[in-house]
């Protein structure tokens, strides 16, 4: 028997005489509007200006036969959109009169039939999924029911979008096109093509699939990664693996901490918890996707530091098995923290990079095992985080580049178990001091409101141990980290002059620090542009410690001499954190 065969097909027989499986070590559904829109587009512009037998091809499809099924290992994007493509034609044709043929052969490219009524069986659907989350996975085969129940207002997934983009594409061309559009789909069917590359076996089709991806075809590390493990499993292993992987993903997708994460994210952080054991702090960090697969690869300085390659560690079963508690932390991670932790790792999670998180997960490494000593770890390192990151931005370094060698430090520090001082001073914070008070006015007045909602937040911590995280207010939810910037004499002026204060004082004073706070969005919007005596009704229904206080201020009037005072004040409690935990 030949190793392989190709034959071209017509997108009808491709379909409808084929059923199909998306293996697990497959990479998910990712083709959005736009690839469904130059598919869309590409064939419509084939149709219109199509000659007498001329075809269209769609590209390449490899697949190798098993279980009565067609395992798609490349091609598997176009196949599935051409599947909802078609599932849409079908859902339109449905209810139109004599065109029986034109819904049969849709029909027939979506689901089995009955041989001698030709009804169709709607629970015997040609595409199944192996890769799909179990949120996508419902999805889909709601599609492919006989009714549709699409409910726009949930999460919808990629698959429910594209069939609603391509409705809607279909909806147009019928309206504008009422008798041309069944020959669109004739045309579909009957003129566009693909050439499937049949393999004789799954062996096969890996080695196809790892070619491939050395060819450059655009998987994701988490493709690959699932890719080079499933391959080393015997077969019992491989179902298990298949199921965990999958479980792993739909804890991920559903999680509110990993959005727009994917399995990636863990190896990466399991990559800078390695490097931490060897000593690692060469700012040369090679990708995760290296470090994990390419032994003995050098970085730009000449280094061989793949050690997860070097190593082989995708072949050892304790990887995936870290990888999955890994998981676990990351998806839930305020089932390991304290009250006061919760809140620096909320504060952490609105910082401008997420360098911090290969802290927690270093952290998390070294007392897992040990609920107690990993919540009392974390109590002790979060707020020195948070400080690092605040210390990052007063000195104007709070960006990646100039972070992370403070954090490989300290990432070596916690895993020789030395967590009450985790940072040092480094070239780019050369001093973990606080700068002159002149330096943080400077600051406050030109950072960007993302930068003083941080140092705010971080501020509002510190005055108030009890600071609740999150909190309703006239049957609203608010959190601590949603709050907005209000500033206490307002931006907009309603007179001239105001107790002293004129055009000049107030765009001197407006940015200081002194000068704004954070107010849950309601209570900004009540106390608008009015002068602190109005304001400080608004201020008595906050949630904010500082917010109450200056409700209970006798004062009438928010005067150059408060907001100076304020200044200091805040200074203060930073200069005092900063010697506390450095």
């Amino acid at each position: 028997m030949a190793e392989m065969r190709a034959e071209r097909k017509t997108i009808f027989d491709y379909l409808s005489k084929n059923k199909f499986l998306i293996p697990m070590y497959q990479r998910n559904y990712v083709w959005s509007e736009d690839e469904c829109l130059q598919l869309w587009e590409d064939v419509c512009s084939f149709f219109e200006n199509k000659k007498e037998d001329e075809e269209y091809f769609l590209g390449c499809v490899v697949v190798y036969k098993e279980n009565y099924r067609q395992n798609i290992i490349d091609g598997q994007q176009r196949t599935t959109t051409l599947n909802l493509l078609i599932r849409a034609l079908y859902e339109k044709a449905r209810g139109q009169n004599g065109i029986d043929k034109l819904k049969s052969d849709l029909a027939a490219c979506l689901w089995d039939s009955n041989a001698l009524t030709g009804q169709i069986d709607f629970d015997k659907v040609h595409l199944k999924s192996e890769v799909a989350t179990d949120f996508d996975n419902q999805s889909l085969e709601n599609l492919f029911k006989d009714t549709l129940d699409i409910k726009s207002n949930i999460k919808l997934s990629l698959y429910e979008k594209n069939f609603l983009f391509f409705q809607g594409k279909i909806d147009e061309l019928a309206r504008e096109k009422p008798v041309e559009w069944f020959d669109f789909c004739l045309c579909l069917l009957r003129s566009c093509v693909l050439l499937p590359i049949e393999c004789d076996n799954r062996d096969k089709a890996l080695r196809i699939f790892n070619t491939l991806n050395n060819r450059g075809v655009t998987l994701s590390p988490a493709d690959i990664f699932k890719g080079l493990i499933f391959e080393k499993k015997d077969e019992e292993e491989k179902k298990i693996f298949a199921r965990e992987w999958k479980e792993l993903e739909s804890k991920i997708q559903s999680s509110s901490h990993l959005k727009k994460e994917d399995i990636s994210f863990l190896f990466t952080q399991y990559e800078h918890i390695i490097r931490a054991e060897y000593n690692d702090v060469d700012t040369a960090i090679p990708s995760t996707l290296d470090f994990w697969t390419q032994k003995h690869k050098k970085n730009t300085k000449g280094r061989d530091v793949n050690y997860a390659a070097n190593d082989d560690m995708l072949s050892k079963e304790s990887t995936f098995i870290f990888i999955q508690k890994l998981g676990d932390f990351w998806c839930n991670p305020y089932e390991y923290l304290s009250q006061d932790s919760k809140k620096y790792f909320a504060l952490l999670g609105i910082y401008q990079n997420k360098l911090w998180q290969m802290v927690v997960s270093v952290c998390f490494y070294k007392h897992h095992q040990n609920k107690e000593a990993l919540q009392e770890a974390l109590d002790i390192i979060l707020p020195q985080v948070a400080a690092y990151c605040a210390i990052g931005l007063l000195y104007g370094k709070g960006g990646a580049s100039g972070l992370l060698w403070g954090f490989m430090k300290a990432n070596i520090h916690i895993h020789n178990n030395n967590i009450q001082k985790i940072f040092e001073t480094s070239k780019n914070i050369p001093n973990l001091v606080m700068p002159s008070l002149e330096s943080f006015i400077h600051f406050s007045k030109k950072a960007l409101p993302r930068h003083i909602r941080y140092i705010l937040a971080l501020y509002a911590l510190m005055l108030d141990s009890k600071q609740e995280l999150e909190w309703n207010l006239n049957g609203k939810n608010y959190t601590l980290m949603s709050a907005e910037i209000e500033h206490i004499l307002p931006r907009k002026w309603l007179e001239a002059n105001y107790n002293g204060w004129d055009k000049k004082d107030a765009q001197e004073f407006l940015e200081h620090i002194g000068n704004k706070m954070l107010l849950e969005k309601k209570v900004n919007i009540e106390a608008g542009n009015g002068y602190f005596h109005r304001k400080k009704e608004s201020y008595k229904n906050s949630h904010f410690k500082e917010a109450q206080l200056l409700a209970q201020n006798e004062q009438k009037d928010w005067a150059k001499t408060d907001i100076e005072k304020r200044n200091r004040h805040i200074y203060e409690k930073f200069r005092d954190l900063f010697t506390r935990v450095f």
